[in-house]
Formats: C-alpha cells, sequence, structure tokens
C-alpha cells in the first residue's frame, strides 16, 4: 500500500450518528468536511468545538445529513483528508491520505463571486453574479473582496512505477478552503 493512504481510522457504525462521527474526525487541522448526498451537497465546520454544517444555518440551501442518502464524505484539512464511502457491497469504509513524497497543488474556483450579508458561524452566503447558480453557504472566516473567490485547494500526489520510472497521479485529496483572485493563474 502507498506511503500516503492509511487505515488508521474508526469505521463508521450504524450504532453511531453520522454527525456525531463527523466530529470525532475533525480538529484543528482539519477542520471542514463536504458530503455528497443523493439530494445535494452539505459543508460542515467546526466552531467553538461545535459541528455546523450548510443546512443548520438555511434548510433551503442544502441537503440534510442522513446515513440513507450519504454517498460519500471528505474531512480535511492541511495535514490530511479522512474519507466515508460505500465498498461495493454497501458497507462503510474509511481511508486516511496524509501528503508524503511529492506532490502537486491544484487551487480550484468554486461557485460564488459576491458576498451576501457577513460571515455567520463560520459560513459566508455567497452568490454567482453571471451564472445565476443559487446562493451557497460555503465554510469561510472572511468575506470576498472585489475579484475575490473560494478556491478548493487539492493535492495530487504522485507516485512512481519501480521500473519505469513512469509518474502518476494516484490519488488527489482535498487539502482546504481559501480566498483568492478569481482571475489568478495556477498550476
Amino acid at each position: 500500500m502507498n506511503s500516503f493512504i492509511k487505515n488508521d481510522v474508526t469505521v463508521f457504525q450504524k450504532s453511531q450518528s453520522l454527525r456525531e462521527w463527523l466530529k470525532q474526525q475533525m480538529s484543528l487541522t482539519r477542520s471542514t468536511f463536504i458530503a455528497f448526498a443523493d439530494d445535494g451537497i452539505i459543508w460542515g465546520t467546526l466552531v467553538n468545538d461545535k459541528l455546523i454544517t450548510s443546512r443548520d444555518l438555511d434548510k433551503g440551501v442544502s441537503s440534510e445529513l442522513q446515513e440513507k442518502t450519504l454517498q460519500q464524505a471528505f474531512v480535511f484539512g492541511k495535514d490530511d483528508e479522512i474519507r466515508l464511502f460505500r465498498d461495493e457491497l454497501g458497507g462503510w469504509k474509511t481511508l486516511r491520505v496524509v501528503d508524503s513524497g511529492e506532490k502537486i497543488v491544484e487551487s480550484q474556483i468554486l461557485w460564488g463571486d459576491e458576498n451576501i450579508g457577513e460571515v455567520e458561524n463560520g459560513f459566508l452566503r455567497v452568490k454567482d453574479s453571471l451564472k445565476g447558480i443559487p446562493d451557497q453557504l460555503i465554510p469561510s472566516e472572511a468575506k470576498l473582496g472585489k475579484g475575490q473567490c473560494l478556491r478548493l485547494e487539492v493535492h495530487h500526489l504522485v507516485e512512481y512505477d519501480n521500473e519505469t520510472g513512469e509518474a502518476r497521479i494516484a490519488i488527489s485529496r482535498l487539502a482546504g478552503l481559501s480566498i483568492g483572485e478569481k482571475n489568478k493563474e495556477v498550476a
């Protein structure tokens, strides 16, 4: 197994609350999550050691966090990412991805280039001025300035074939959210 994939995370059990399991995985250096469900996306963040989700702030902006509709979730931060997903038989699996060796850092632009109101409970409500996309609540500690957007940092971890020397991206992980220039040249 690769040095950047770890199997040291306790698997989510049906006997516990999904929300509580996600909170247990979060820390000061891993304080954000995004969950993909059958009916939408849910963002979450730690605020004063309490898990706050986008739905907690506005039921109309994101789906409810429930095991029956959850497809996968990523708890992430600067040091690592924990993934929760279903295997081919429908059982829950977890793994932790850490930066090890060579990585390619990518900065992806998230929808939303205008603030709507102030930062509230660790979230910023944004809209996209040109696309007509509905408002979104995304974890953020600050408001957007002129020409700025929210960015998702992704680390692509590189692996080399010992026989051929060929390099490939073995796995990618979410590494953080930031505010940056919308027209920034990125790698």
